[in-house]
């Protein structure tokens, strides 16, 4: 994959994005010189049980829509389908069906929380001490099932670890290795680097050169668009920066 391509895009729909239309994104991409742009909205799940994800009605609008953009803007940039979802075991059967679907071109595990039942999930937990557990776990089971192509932002699932232990740095390795044996990209997230404890350079540095790595802006309005190649140089910036203040 070149370094031009825009990756991690949502729209409207989920409700935590700018209201601009699909199109706009199109055209900013355009004017910075992308090749190449992935919508990866927030899926939804039969039922509408989770805030801040678009709805399972507009699902349906939301492929189409960016059906026609391909078709409109066909020779100029290549545009992909693609939802971002949690992976909960009871919707093994939906995933399926997604993967069936060949209008979407990508399917991403984007663990914002799991499932520790049926009907009860981690955000209805008191104590999250154990959270980067059960996300890890979440996303282990989902690259198992071979229905995903990437995952996002792995390392946000230890966004509320206070120390970098050995337990910590066995379940990175863990993901690291599911990612490379099932020929999973994982995501170096742009969003995370701006936010704090969002991202973690001791997951990355367990990472190998030429693992498969896919940069993402995860925009949720056209001013955040970036390039994968400007991701790649704010992320020399970052540790670097960083290193600076360690050492002082």
């Amino acid at each position: 994959m070149c370094n031009n391509y825009i990756f991690h895009v949502h729209t409207h729909r989920c409700n935590h994005a700018s209201d601009e239309c699909d199109e706009k994104y199109i055209e900013k991409a355009l004017q910075l010189g992308a090749s190449e742009i992935v919508y990866t909205d927030h899926a939804p799940f039969p039922g509408n049980l989770f805030n801040n994800r678009m709805r399972y009605e507009q699902l349906e609008e939301y492929i189409s829509s960016i059906e026609e953009l391909k078709i409109r803007y066909q020779g100029r940039i290549a545009i992909r389908i693609g939802l971002e979802i949690e992976y909960l075991p009871s919707y093994i059967n939906y995933y399926k069906e997604l993967k069936k679907n060949n209008a979407i071109d990508l399917l991403m595990i984007g663990q914002h929380h799991y499932e520790v039942r049926k009907d009860f999930y981690s955000f209805m937990l008191e104590d999250k001490s154990m959270e980067h557990v059960g996300l890890v776990n979440a996303m282990l089971q989902g690259m198992d099932t071979g229905l995903f192509d990437v995952v996002a932002h792995p390392d946000r699932a230890f966004r509320r670890v206070k120390e970098w232990t050995p337990e910590i740095e066995e379940l990175s390795n863990r993901i690291i290795q599911k990612a490379w044996k099932n020929d999973i990209y994982i995501e170096k997230n742009y969003r995370s680097m701006n936010r704090k404890n969002h991202y973690c350079k001791e997951f990355w540095k367990l990472v190998p050169e030429d693992e498969r790595i896919v940069y993402g802006c995860d925009a949720h309005a056209t001013d955040e668009l970036i390039l994968a190649h400007d991701i790649k140089t704010a992320e020399i910036h970052l540790n670097a920066s960083k290193k600076a203040m360690h050492r002082k």
